[in-house]
């Protein structure tokens, strides 16, 4: 009897390494078929805790984020938002008015940009009229 059962639990204990092989290759034809991938995508977007665990991952390395980065950007209304968000904040404004005025190239399209709006040409001839302000 204790011979049989001991027989039994290796057939079972070896049906059940067999059933976890297979799903370990099964995820892999699943993810490697695009219907298939699309579904798992979709189901994982929609569960609120499974966006929040991939958001989580895709932000957390460097070098994620910066792929993450250049795939947002590539989006004309995520250009505009950052921007936005960029010039909004005061620090951030400091460091993007810096990068402008510090690229020869770009300070010129700047210039060219204020030189030939007649409003802005006009506040900025009064601005010039004005004396420097004192170094501290």
């Amino acid at each position: 009897m204790n011979r049989a059962r001991r027989m039994q639990a290796v057939v079972a204990v070896t049906a059940g390494l067999a059933v976890l092989a297979g799903c370990g290759s099964s995820v892999d034809e699943m993810i490697m078929n695009p219907t298939t991938k699309d579904e798992i995508v979709a189901k994982l977007l929609a569960d609120d805790v499974a966006k929040h665990d991939i958001m989580t991952r895709l932000t957390t390395e460097d070098a994620a984020k910066k792929e993450l980065a250049e795939t947002l950007l590539g989006d004309t209304s995520i250009k505009t938002m950052a921007i936005d968000k960029l010039t909004a904040d005061p620090v951030q404004r400091a460091a993007v008015l810096q990068k402008l005025i510090g690229d020869p190239t770009l300070r010129a399209e700047v210039i060219a940009s204020v030189t030939t709006d007649e409003a802005i040409r006009k506040e900025l001839q009064d601005a010039l009229k004005k004396a420097l302000p004192k170094k501290k």
